[in-house]
Order: structure tokens, then sequence, then C-alpha cells
């Protein structure tokens, strides 16, 4: 007669936890007689030796003990809780034979599927692919956020000539522009150029002492000026979608890719799964009979 299983102590909980751990496939049970048994709910008994896989290499005493209980308590519940299903449950719901085939056919086709994929689809997506699928389908790409392309300054409220940065900031020549260059390196704390970058307007908003007020002055003009106690802010917005406007391709570059590829996928696997049945049909490998 097997004796009553009793809680295992800490102490000794971890001789066995690190035995497994240290040593590894070499300290497995060779039969249940030598094994030490964890728990018991009814009739059915948890081991420590198929709790091999649960302690990672470098654990810590306390660690270690922690998931120890953990995967136990968990064991007990779920037989606590299937003991109770197979208790409650009628004759009709306890048969789940064909669920349990069914899932297994699921997953096993997934399995096939998925190392077909790892091995055979191409995921290299040319930049002339994203572009052509971007343009045929940007009704399909909104930007849900303001976006921009703009100029942000930032200056010492006590900054000189800073009339000359008025002008220098709303101007498209040439040589305004670098002037103001010029003047932000010397003077200002803070001078970012998106002109070729799409950013998030929030990313420029949050710079702002007045943020409601800078993003109600975006949606009509495209410079804007504000200034606290000890800065001056200069604004000038190049290029702006609003939230629901055709998102740039810059923005939605890797969505637009991982669309492409999942396209891909389901053109592998629908062509998978075509030459399977062909190539059974050609060697008559199925037959399917006439219904009356």
């Amino acid at each position: 007669m097997r004796n009553k299983p009793s809680k295992i102590p800490d102490f000794v909980l971890y001789c066995m936890v690190s035995c497994i751990v240290l040593i590894g496939s070499s300290c497995t049970f060779k039969n249940r007689k030598n094994d030490q048994i964890v728990a018991k709910v009814g009739d059915k008994y948890l081991y420590f030796s198929e709790m091999s896989n649960v302690f990672p290499v470098r654990c810590s005493k306390d660690d270690s003990l922690a998931l120890a209980r953990f995967y136990i308590d968990n064991w007990i519940k779920t037989k606590l809780l299937l003991k109770k299903a197979e208790l409650n449950l009628s004759k009709e719901q306890l048969n789940i034979t064909d669920e349990i085939e069914t899932y297994r056919t699921s997953l096993l086709i997934y399995k096939y599927e998925d190392l077909l994929l790892r091995e055979k689809l191409d995921t290299a997506v040319l930049e002339s692919e994203i572009q052509t699928y971007y343009e045929a389908n940007e009704a399909n790409f909104l930007s849900e956020e303001y976006v921009v392309k703009a100029v942000y300054i930032k200056l010492p409220a006590n900054a000189p000539a800073l009339w000359n940065v008025r002008r220098w900031y709303l101007s498209d020549v040439e040589k305004d522009i670098q002037d103001m260059a010029d003047y932000c390196r010397d003077h200002a704390v803070e001078y970012e150029l998106f002109d070729d970058e799409w950013v998030q307007w929030v990313i420029i908003e949050n710079e702002l002492p007045r943020k409601e007020a800078a993003t109600k002055r975006l949606t009509q003009y495209d410079y804007m000026e504000q200034q606290d106690e000890d800065f001056i802010y200069f604004v000038r917005i190049r290029e702006k979608r609003a939230p629901d406007d055709i998102a740039p391709l810059a923005l939605v570059r890797d969505k637009v890719k991982s669309i492409i590829i999942n396209k891909r996928k389901l053109n592998f696997i629908s062509e998978l799964e075509r030459n399977i049945y062909d190539d059974a049909l050609t060697k008559n490998q199925f037959e399917i009979f006439k219904i009356n």
C-alpha cells in the first residue's frame, strides 16, 4: 500500500529542484518506485520527475521554490476542476472524441504548413511592391492622428534678433534657411528639422507650453509661435495629414509589407492544398461517392 503523501519541506523541495536543474537529464527517475510524490488529487499523483521542465538553469533558491509551489498549486487546481467536470457533465458532454480529433487535425496541419512557410516562403519585399500596393489601396491606410513635416525651434526668451528668426522660419529661400540654421546652432535650446521626415504631431505638441491652442491652430495655419517665462517656440508646418486623411507611406510601410507577406502566405497555402489535391486525384488516392 502506498503511503499517504505529505507536504514536502522547502529544504527538501529545493534539493530536488537543484538536482534537476544542475544534473538535468541524468537525474531522471528510472521508475515510479524511486520517484517522489509531490501532490495527490483523488487517484491522480504528481511526481517530481514530471516537473523537470519547470525550472530555468539559473534560478535562485527563492525563485525555484516559488516556481515549484506555483506549478504544484496549478496542477491541483486543474485536477480538481477536471474531477468536478467529470462528475457534473452528461455522458454526451463527456464524449469529446470528435473534438479532440478535430483539434489534433487542425494542429498537425498548422504545424506542417508553418514548417513549409518557414522553409519556402519568400519574405523579401521590394520597395516597388510596397509602393504599388500602397497606391492601389490608399483608402485602407488612413491616419489615426495628425502627422507633420515641420521645423521646430526652441530659443531662450532673451535670444538676440528674434525678428530675424520670425522671418527666416517662414521662408523657403535657401539663404534664409541657412541663416536660420547658423543662428540656431549658436542660440537654440532645440532645433529640429523634420522637413523630410513624417512625425506624429503629438511629439512637437508635447514640447509646447499651450498644447491645446497649438493643435487648434494646426487645423487652420501652417505656423505658430508660443512663449513662456523662459523660452520662445516657433513651429513651421511644411506638410500635414489630419486624422482620416491618407497616411503617408513612410508611416505605414511596415504595415503594407506585413500585408503583402500575409497575402503570400495565403496564396502559398492555397496552392499547397490545390497541388496536394491534384496529385492525390491523379494517383487515385481518394474517391467521392454519389449520395442517393
